[in-house]
């Protein structure tokens, strides 16, 4: 019995991560490393109290890099 439990903890937990999806952004003229420099930036703005009470932490980040001016590409 505990053996089938922790076969469908683990099943599930590995078909929700799958389900998470690839956000991808780009920015006219932006190099990786602009990005990554905003990304960590924005990483630190989502983890911030308000954000994390507001939105979730992917939306927050999300949002801030949109607002540095990285377009949001949709996910495939």
């Amino acid at each position: 019995m505990t053996k089938s439990l922790l076969i469908i903890a683990v099943a599930v937990v590995i078909s929700g991560c799958s389900t998470l999806p690839d956000y991808k952004f780009a920015k006219a003229g932006a190099t990786e490393a602009d990005f990554h420099r905003d990304k960590t930036q924005c990483d630190d703005e989502a983890f911030s109290a308000a954000n994390v009470l507001r939105l979730t932490y992917i939306e927050a980040r999300n949002n801030c890099l949109v607002k540095k001016g990285w377009n949001q590409i949709a996910p495939k």
